[in-house]
């Protein structure tokens, strides 16, 4: 043993594995700051450490087998012991070892001086995690068949939101809970990431009528089990089973911590039909077209077995609203045929038992889509008295506020969401579209990075980066995440509206006939020179849902342009009543920018109707107002702006916002050759504007292999550009 040491030695073997283990620890170091400042998934890292692990053997072994001489590389067998130099390349190695070493001391230095999070850092992190607080994630299923994972979610979520009933715990949101699913991550990983103190994980095993369940309640800082219990039960007693997991993690932890006792009890129904209702649930969440469909017949056999099961008359509501073709939904069904059935489903819900949150989160979305915002604020905040971790609801809560002009209580809700359910989508792309609004760029990347450190590379980290993208002036970068959204997903109306939004940026009209919203589609039919389908796509348009105030201004951007203008009068009194009516039930300053109110202005301005012209403009200062008051910095403000000093005859000023909407991001062809700024084309400052546009909406064209933008002649459709 003793001769191998020495030989290990004179042969340098020992030398090169501290090098090595040196030099592995530097690069891992390295690699950790940079690894980080780029959001790399923690993946990247293991990758690292594990090629330094498997290089170790190789790096001994040639070591051992090699020696280096004056001639070069030799294999150790054909140098002559007399004239082997492995005493002088071994003072080489210590001399690099020690250059390595003090590389890490300055490492070290450097690392805490620039690099670390300052004390008072850490101690905010530490105090914003609730000791009153856990997570419920997602029960692994065991069954034989591996066949019963919507079941053992179905049972996880019954949980959460049992807990989520007890007061003064917090309960980290669903959909971040259930992300960590077959996720290599450590229980104080995710703890840090959800900022929770306690974490209840589980198994479930199915087998014929008989279930286990195996529950434990760990400490997230040091892994210390609180309650670690498995239960057997035949599943017509599964609903005594939820109520002793949850009891036994009150008796673990609430009675200790929080000081209370008040489990709600599980709602019993027949075994068979709570086994539909729970695989129903998960598929719902996922707001896949198919899964959605699967879920409501689901729901429809669970009903036929217990018809007066209140949570699955609420999700059968639910499910039937998202499959409509309403703005914000995912399906094909007509708005207007869905709506009237979801309503009795949640009314039927209701009835049976008023204390149920998802019943009265439904009802308020199905009153938001109907425009009835406070009656839908009143059952929205009911459901999240009941339920405060119900993420659904507190979403729609803030749309509910955002359509009563409350912006500030809108955000709040939604920044409260994304903090206690990061990986919520519905609210992480409608608090983009907020930040975006603000112009708030770096809060957008910083919780970006955030939920895709959970995530990873998902749709909805692709829409809220589309955005950002787009928002920047970005175009082709949007287009390219909006795509792959839209492709995965090209029923939901949200994606075909930022997809579309981004086509028409970039003036990619023969792909938005495919892709867009219908009054996409009008517009791009009209850029394209045929007015006849524009028009007959303009006359099938449902003004009364989804949201018509985008509706109306493409309706008046498109007629104002073909010189028109009294038919988009007519177009307002024939749907509306007057325009007294469009402006009551749907007012301009919820909208970016003035919203329909400088199209409708000009209208009146071409038609000669002064009074109706000064009334519209009024309407469009208090809204630009109103936005500005509420925080709102982009290029889609100031190119209201321009669109009012125009329309006062602010030559000046409308250069100006212009200029300020093109530096913001503005790249929107159809913003500058309407008739609303003709008073401007003789202008030099507006011609250099003008090519500054082109320019740089070229640019973006160039890097999707596209020609450059030029107006289209009348009646021509070119050839659509390959990709």
């Amino acid at each position: 043993m003793g001769q191998l040491f020495e030989e290990l030695k004179r042969r340098n073997v020992l030398r090169v594995a501290i090098a090595y283990l040196v030099a592995t620890w530097l690069v891992l170091q390295v690699a950790d700051i940079v690894l980080e400042i780029i959001a790399a998934p923690a993946w990247v890292a293991q990758v690292f450490l594990l090629l330094f692990a498997l290089g170790l053997p190789f790096v001994l072994i040639f070591s051992w087998a090699y020696e280096l001489t004056a001639e070069g590389l030799k294999r150790e067998k054909d140098v002559d012991r007399s004239k082997s130099i492995t005493s002088r390349t071994g003072r080489k190695l210590d001399m690099v070892t020690i250059g390595m070493l003090v590389a890490v001391l300055l490492f070290v230095g450097l690392e805490r001086t620039y690099f670390s999070r300052p004390a008072s850092d850490t101690v905010t992190q530490s105090t914003q995690m609730d000791q009153n607080s856990i997570a419920v994630l997602a029960f692994e299923d065991l069954s034989p068949g591996r066949d019963q994972a919507y079941f053992a979610e179905g049972l996880s979520e019954e949980l959460l939101n049992v807990l989520a009933q007890v007061p003064d715990l917090k309960v980290a949101g669903r959909t971040s809970s259930f992300a960590f699913r077959g996720q290599n991550k450590s229980l104080q990983e995710i703890g840090e990431l959800l900022s929770v103190a306690h974490i209840l994980e589980g198994s479930v095993r199915k087998s014929g009528n008989r279930i286990r369940v195996t529950a434990q309640l760990v400490s997230a800082n040091d892994g210390f089990h609180l309650l670690s219990e498995t239960y057997e039960r035949e599943l017509s007693d599964v609903f005594a089973l939820q109520d002793e997991i949850a009891q036994s993690i009150s008796d673990a932890l609430l009675t200790e911590i929080i000081g209370t006792d008040a489990i709600a009890k599980a709602r019993t129904t027949d075994p068979e039909a709570y086994e539909l209702y729970l695989m129903a649930r998960p598929r719902i969440h996922t707001r896949d077209l198919e899964d959605m469909r699967e879920a409501s017949s689901m729901l429809d056999r669970a009903l036929e077995i217990d018809p007066l099961y209140a949570p699955a008359l609420a999700q059968k509501a639910l499910v039937t609203s998202l499959l409509s073709d309403a703005l914000g939904s995912y399906g094909d069904i007509p708005a207007e045929e869905a709506r009237p059935i979801a309503e009795r489903f949640v009314e039927q819900a209701l009835a049976l038992d008023d204390d149920l949150a998802e019943a009265h989160a439904v009802k308020g979305l199905l009153l938001y889509d109907q425009y009835k915002d406070e009656e839908a604020i009143a059952s929205l905040q009911r459901a999240l008295e009941l339920n405060p971790t119900m993420s659904d609801a507190a979403n729609w809560l803030s749309s509910a506020y955002s359509g009563v002009n409350r912006n500030r209580e809108s955000r709040e809700i939604l920044e409260e969401i994304v903090k206690r359910d990061p990986t919520y989508g519905p609210a992480l792309g409608n608090l983009a579209q907020e930040y975006t609004r603000t112009s708030d760029f770096d809060r957008l990347d910083a919780l970006i990075s955030r939920v895709s450190r959970i995530l990873g590379e998902n749709d909805e980290i692709l829409q809220a980066r589309g955005t950002v993208s787009l928002m920047r002036g970005e175009t082709a970068a949007a287009i390219r995440d909006l795509q792959q959204v839209y492709d995965e997903n090209p029923y939901a109306t949200v994606n075909q509206l930022w997809y579309g939004f981004a086509l028409l940026n970039i003036g990619d009209y023969e792909t938005l006939l495919d892709v867009g919203l219908p009054e996409h589609r009008m517009g791009a039919f009209a850029r394209l020179g045929r007015m006849d389908l524009a028009r007959r796509i303009m006359v099938s348009l449902d003004v009364h849902t989804g949201y018509p105030q985008r509706v109306v201004a493409n309706v008046g951007l498109m007629l104002n342009r073909d010189r028109a203008s009294q038919e988009f009068i007519d177009f307002i009194e024939e749907r509306f009543g007057s325009k007294e009516a469009l402006l009551s039930d749907h007012p301009v300053d919820i909208d970016w920018r003035a919203g329909y109110a400088p199209a409708l202005a000009y209208a009146y301005l071409q038609t000669d109707d002064e009074k109706s012209f000064r009334e519209m403009l009024e309407v469009a200062r208090m809204a630009l107002d109103k936005q500005r008051d509420e925080g709102t910095d982009n290029w889609v403000l100031h190119f209201g702006e321009a669109q009012y000093a125009v329309l006062t005859g602010d030559i000046e000023g409308a250069i100006l916002r212009l200029q300020r909407a093109i530096e913001g991001g503005l790249r929107y062809p159809n913003g500058f050759d309407g008739p609303m700024f003709d008073s401007l084309r003789s202008e030099p400052r507006f011609i250099k504007l003008e090519q500054q546009l082109a320019a740089l909406i070229d640019a973006e064209r160039t890097k999707l292999g596209m020609s450059p933008y030029r107006p289209f002649p009348q009646n021509q459709i070119r050839k659509r550009p390959s990709r």
